[in-house]
Formats: C-alpha cells, sequence, structure tokens
C-alpha cells in the first residue's frame, strides 16, 4: 500500500511558491498545510483513498469489502475533474463530519464519518488546507460503488444518519494539546478506532455498551482492546501500549499484521511521541468489557516444542514426492520447515528480537485462531522507521489441511495447549467476513415484502373508496 508523502513545512512552500497562479480556494490557508498534513497521517486517509494501480495515496480506486458490498475509495486530490479541487470548506466539512457529499450525495459509512464528527472546525479547516494546497492534484476516476438493493438506495441512508450518524459526538471545540484528553480525541475521531474494533449491531451500528471490546473485520478479527485483563488488553502497561503503536511490535505480546500493520505502518509510527503516548494513556482508561474469555491471548511463557527425536523421524514415503511435498508431514515438521530458521525451534525468536517470539504473542494465545491463521496464509510486510519486516506469505504455498496443521502446532506448542486448531477452522477463517445480522443478510427481501404490504395497502383503500363512491 502507498505511503503518505512526507511534506515537511518547506516542500509545501516551495509547491506554493512553484504555483503561484494558483490561488488558494477559499477557506485554504497555506499556513495550515502542514498541520493539515499531520493530521491526514493520524487519520490514516491513505489506507481507504489510495489508488491500487498507480500507488498514488490520495487518488481513489481501492476497494474496501462489506457485508453489503464493494466500497471504492473516491479520489481527494485537488484535480476539479476527477477529485474535489472545486470543493468548498462547508462540502468538504460535510463529507468529512455528516456523510454528506455534494449536492447531498449520502455517504456510506465505510467513510468514518460517525467518528469524524467530533472533529474540531480548526483541524478540519487544515485537513482542508492540505488537500488542497499540499496534495498534487491527480486525474483518475475510481470505480464507482454499485452496491445490491436496497443498499444502492443512497437516501435510504437519511434514516440511518439520524440514528447512529454522529456517534462521535459534536465536534469539539478545541483539540486537545496533551495528556488522555488529547488521546480520547484522537482514538474517537482521527484514528476512528472503533470502527473496527466495537461489534456491529443488527443496523450495522457501533454497539456503543461494546465500545473497542472486538469485532469480526474480513478474515481478520480486529480484538478487544479494552482495560479488561482477560477479554482485553488489561495486562498491557503504556509502555507496552506506545511501543505496539510506534514500532508494530511487543516482546511476548503482540505483532501488528494485516490492516494493523498498516495502520501502524502509515499512520500511528508516524505521529509524535507525545500523541502515542496520549493514545496509550487513555486506551488504559476504557471501561473493560468481558466478552467471555477464560485465559488472556498474551502474556503466555511456556513453550513446549515437539522433541527432536520425534520432529526429525523420517517421513514414512518411499518415493521421490516425500521429499518435495509437504502433504504427508506434520506441522511440527512443516514448522521445523518453514518457520523455525527465524522464529526458532522453541518459538522464541532470536535473542535480539529481530526475528520476533511466537510465545506470547497475542495471535498464537488467542482462543479464535483467526488472526493466527491470516498471519500464516498472508504473512506480514510493514515498513517503520524505515524498517522492513517481512514474513512470507503462505497461501500460494501450503493448502488450507496444511495450514491448519502448522497453525495448530503452533498454537499448542507455543501457546495454550486447548487452543486446537482443525482445517474446519481454516476454512471458516477464510470464507469470513464482517459480522452482519440476519436483518442486513435479508434486507432486500424484508424490503421487497415492505413494498409489497404497502402495494396491498393502497390498492384495499382504492378499491373500498371506490366502493363508497
Amino acid at each position: 500500500m502507498a505511503r503518505i508523502p512526507a511534506f515537511s513545512a518547506l516542500s509545501v512552500a516551495a509547491l506554493l511558491a512553484a504555483a503561484p497562479a494558483i490561488a488558494a480556494p477559499e477557506g485554504a490557508d497555506p499556513s495550515l498545510v502542514e498541520k493539515g498534513r499531520y493530521l491526514a497521517t493520524a487519520g490514516d486517509c491513505t489506507s481507504c483513498h489510495n489508488n491500487p494501480k498507480t500507488g498514488n495515496p490520495f487518488s481513489g480506486g481501492y476497494g474496501v469489502g462489506s457485508p453489503i458490498g464493494m466500497i471504492y475509495g473516491p479520489n481527494i486530490t485537488p484535480s476539479a475533474k476527477t477529485g474535489i479541487g472545486s470543493w468548498t470548506l462547508d462540502e468538504f466539512s460535510n463529507a468529512v463530519r455528516k456523510g454528506r457529499g455534494r449536492g447531498g450525495h449520502y455517504l456510506y459509512p465505510a467513510m468514518p464519518y460517525t467518528a469524524f464528527s467530533g472533529i474540531s472546525d480548526a483541524d478540519t479547516r487544515a485537513l482542508y488546507s492540505y488537500f488542497m494546497l499540499g496534495v498534487p492534484a491527480a486525474e483518475n476516476e475510481a470505480p464507482k460503488t454499485e452496491l445490491a438493493f436496497p443498499f444502492n438506495i443512497r437516501p435510504l441512508m437519511m434514516g440511518w444518519d439520524l440514528l447512529f450518524g454522529a456517534s462521535g459526538g459534536k465536534p469539539a471545540a478545541q483539540a486537545p494539546e496533551s495528556g488522555v484528553a488529547r488521546g480520547k480525541y484522537l482514538v474517537d475521531t482521527l484514528a476512528h478506532c472503533s470502527t473496527c474494533h466495537t461489534p456491529r449491531g443488527m443496523l450495522m451500528e457501533e454497539k456503543t455498551g461494546s465500545f473497542l471490546a472486538g469485532a469480526q473485520l474480513g478474515q481478520w478479527k480486529a480484538p478487544n482492546i479494552t482495560s479488561d485483563p482477560v477479554s482485553g488488553i488489561g495486562k498491557w502497561s503504556e509502555d507496552d501500549l506506545f511501543r505496539y503503536l510506534k514500532t508494530g511490535y511487543v516482546d511476548g505480546k503482540g505483532v501488528a499484521a494485516g490492516e494493523m500493520g498498516l495502520a501502524v505502518q502509515n499512520s500511528f509510527s508516524k505521529l509524535t511521541d507525545g500523541d502515542i503516548r496520549s493514545i496509550a494513556a487513555y486506551i488504559k482508561t476504557v471501561p473493560p468489557v468481558n466478552t467471555g474469555a477464560k485465559e488472556p491471548r498474551s502474556g503466555w511463557s511456556k513453550s513446549a516444542p515437539l522433541p527432536v527425536d520425534k520432529l526429525e523421524s523420517p517421513l514414512e514415503q518411499k518415493d521421490y514426492k516425500a521429499f518435495i511435498t509437504v502433504s504427508n508431514m506434520s506441522g511440527a515438521q512443516i514448522y521445523e520447515g518453514a518457520c523455525a530458521t527465524c522464529h526458532g525451534y522453541d518459538g522464541r525468536g532470536t535473542p535480539d528480537r529481530v526475528m520476533p517470539s511466537l510465545v506470547g504473542s497475542s495471535a498464537v494465545g488467542s482462543a479464535d485462531p483467526a488472526n493466527l491463521v491470516m498471519t500464516i496464509t498472508d504473512g506480514v510486510s510493514r515498513t517503520v522507521h524505515g524498517n522492513h519486516v517481512l514474513m512470507p506469505v503462505f497461501k500460494t504455498k501450503l493448502n488450507t489441511s496444511e495450514i491448519a496443521k502448522v497453525a495448530d502446532y503452533v498454537a499448542t506448542a507455543f501457546g495454550d495447549p486447548s487452543h486446537r486448531v482443525t482445517e474446519g477452522d481454516v476454512q471458516r477463517v477464510y470464507g469470513g467476513g464482517r459480522e452482519v445480522s440476519w436483518l442486513i443478510a435479508n434486507a432486500a427481501a424484508l424490503t421487497w415484502a415492505g413494498l409489497a404490504v404497502v402495494v396491498m395497502a393502497i390498492i384495499g383503500l382504492f378499491v373500498a373508496w371506490r366502493r363508497k363512491a
């Protein structure tokens, strides 16, 4: 995924000087461009608005999967033709904080305006200034979002917005500058952490009573990050959280992969240490939500690898295929051949922690194997502070049975021995999606049924009127 260009105040000034004939849009302030760049980084705008074909971070085209269909991030560069170059500050603010595009066009909440509704006026102006003056215009017509009935009827969002559209609250009068209040402002608004980490209700609204209690996010699981010591991360210290957000790794607790890996790469790691510490301080104050977990998913300390004499026993196959296939290997043998070089025979990684420990990892210790399976399947690739962290992708090398065998070995040898992983678990993970209610799953049928009832009622009234006449 593309990274946000590292515009400095000097480079912004140079960009403006190079195009003196271009007047700043009304409401855009050149002095706020660098502040807006930082806020756009905190908001991780590039994750949804990047162009997967060209790598441009804001020219759009990236598809965001959802239970109701694929939603494409639009071009938000200052292109007047395909972007937002002709938008006013008010139009920009309405889109960001109210979910209303130009001309009153309703946006889908894949755009996290429910969180962004709390962004202050001053920060909104800074964001507008950055996108209008600090981002190069790029011509790219992003694919149009086409959802199935009834979700393709955007005006229906009016009712949803009335109920849930401002869950982030009214715009802050002023963005706090430090401490827990600053952390709350960043987590609840710009970083929109609840978009992934809060479970959804029947109408896909965030369950406010389960704030940050974890949710299924496609094939990955956004875990419970409340202060609960068992279901959440209550046993993580503020320093642990700071290190995780800044680097993507805390020894014996967690590794950022999947969408969280990208969030660390493109957003959290680029924030100031003060803001990261404020976020960590606030997360520690989030009320605990116990979701029924019996043991913490991170912090395991035992390692019980298969004894060497059993691990190195010859394969019981007499032809050459035994040497070029893993189909008859055990999970321990697959691990030894594909994983132990980096993570160690005992799963404890390297002493310098360049190669991370699996022992204690939240993905390994979790009762839900989704993140363990997906880490093995999709690997890890993130670049933080110039350091590229890479774990190979195994989905092209191992089938579901083989993924299950190695995941089961890792989970039971380096985590909780009772957390077995089966091929059925892997298939369930592969077929996973966002948590969706029966109401949403059957929305089309229910809508047609409702329309049929309305039509029948109208016909009945008409017939009754004719009889009286």
